[in-house]
């Protein structure tokens, strides 16, 4: 009598779930609907998105549960929000693209090179190792739409939810790298302020060369923080190499700027003892030491040497089919051709006198400011930039470390070096909307300013100092 009262027992996870299940078949439901009508009344080239950004979304969630475990797992929900964000700036691109500019778009080059190489691929016009994108700069990427039309189908749309998904991976290996590099980083505030950073959330989310550079540069940051971490340092080599020649591919001089940070990093990662004697005094591995920075520099070497082969001066922009991208003088001529366009432009600092490098690096990261700005999109990007200063000005206790930071954690001289490098560089444009374009790449390390350790005085005299270890590996997950 007592057995047909006894209740089953339900596990947990099943009980988590079990309230959500009527939500999930009425979402599943609704899908089906709008698939259907979409299908019926949207060409291939609109309704495409529809199948890989659920797909995607999917695969988000799941990469993130695999990256960010353990301590980490709070940035979980921020990372998947995010990714929500990106598909809203993607469609937001995407409109801007083929509405408000009626199609003046590097996009539309990309999508008919890619289509054209996708048909060939399956009219069996081409063979497989033919997909390999190659070349450099426009060629290339033209090489990765053809491969991702040859995978997803020719839709338009749908690339571009691709290609966001590409830059939105980076910035999980950026978010990623500094959380497991620096000690004492306000995790979930920096993530939450790299997913949800307009300039970061719109520009690199089309078919174009920002999703893949943020992508190729958020592995290699990814790499570089595994190299400071001197132990298993050729699997963090391997990332570097393959982030930063992939972006090499693209824009070697982007390349350059974060390469520029790595042996700087190495010299503070290896400025103190890795490890104890017996009697419990530090002892330094001098062969670790000395066997990492040969192989890092190797590495600098092999990268660097990619940048200039696609830099020579000889090569024009007629040479693209064989490879060039028309050379540092082509690269000039072109950002000169475009300051101009949109009204835009204005007068860059001078760079001329060394003394003037600080000030000419802070001007051109935090511009443009309200009153630089003359039209809407000017007016956002300046409204982006007022909050990051608001916030700055916040969290200013931070900040008062950051000379203590630099000597004493390894990514943090590494982001360092990246963005007074990458501000040098980019004094080179005098447009504000190429500025901010191609300033986003550098924003995931920009953001960090706001969310770094709080000096040792401020955290309490018990705080330790911090190290350029970390108890949450980078391996983990």
């Amino acid at each position: 009598m007592k057995q047909r009262h006894m209740r089953l027992a339900v596990p947990e996870p099943l009980r988590s779930i079990a309230p959500a299940g009527p939500l999930m078949v009425g979402g599943a439901a609704l899908y089906l609907v709008v698939i259907s009508w979409a299908m019926t009344n949207l060409s291939w080239d609109f309704w495409g998105a529809l199948i890989y950004a659920p797909l995607l979304t999917l695969a988000t969630i799941l990469l993130a549960r695999r990256m960010f475990t353990g301590p980490l797992q709070p940035v979980v929900t921020a990372v998947v929000v995010g990714f929500v964000f990106k598909l809203a700036g993607a469609m937001a691109r995407y409109w801007v693209a083929f509405t408000a500019y009626g199609g003046a778009s590097d996009s539309v080059r990309y999508h008919e090179m890619g289509s054209l190489i996708a048909a060939l691929f399956w009219r069996r016009k081409i063979d497989l190792l033919s997909l390999i994108p190659s070349g450099s700069n426009t060629q290339f990427v033209e090489g990765v739409a053809g491969l991702v039309y040859s995978i997803i189908g020719t839709s338009q749309l749908a690339a571009y939810v691709v290609f966001a998904w590409f830059g939105y991976v980076g910035v999980m290996c950026f978010i990623k790298a500094a959380c497991v590099s620096v000690p004492g980083l306000a995790q979930r505030r920096y993530a939450w302020l790299c997913v949800l950073m307009p300039s970061v959330v719109y520009w690199p989310a089309s078919l174009g060369k920002e999703s893949l550079m943020m992508l190729g540069l958020g592995l290699g940051s990814l790499g570089v923080a595994r190299l400071f971490e001197r132990g298993g340092f050729l699997r963090g080599l391997l990332l570097t190499v393959i982030g930063f020649g992939f972006v090499g591919f693209i824009r070697p001089h982007i390349a350059g700027v974060f390469i520029a940070g790595v042996l700087p990093g190495l010299m503070v990662a290896f400025r103190r003892p890795a490890t104890a004697d017996a009697d419990g005094a530090p002892k330094r591995n001098r062969f670790v030491l000395f066997l990492t920075i040969a192989v890092a520099l190797v590495a600098v070497v092999f990268v660097a040497s990619l940048a200039l082969t696609f830099l020579e001066p000889s090569k024009t922009d007629g040479d693209e089919a064989s490879g060039g991208i028309g050379g540092v003088t082509a690269i000039l001529e072109e950002t000169s051709r475009r300051s101009e366009i949109g009204g835009s432009s204005f007068e860059p600092p001078s760079i001329t006198n060394p003394l003037m490098w600080p000030y000419a690096v802070v001007r051109t990261l935090t511009r443009p400011l309200p009153f630089e700005a003359s039209g809407v999109f000017q007016l956002i990007s300046a409204a982006e930039m007022s909050a990051f200063l608001a916030l700055c000005a916040y969290w200013w206790r931070p900040l008062v470390g950051l000379r203590r930071s630099v000597v004493r954690i390894p990514y943090i001289a590494y982001a360092m070096v990246v963005l007074f490098m990458g501000g040098l560089v980019y004094t080179s444009f005098a447009n504000l909307g190429i500025l901010t374009r191609q300033k986003s790449l550098l924003l995931p390390l920009l953001l960090l300013l706001p969310c770094l350790p709080l000096p040792p005085e401020r955290r309490g005299s018990t705080a330790q100092e911090p190290t350029a270890r970390t108890n949450v590996p980078i391996g983990a997950g």
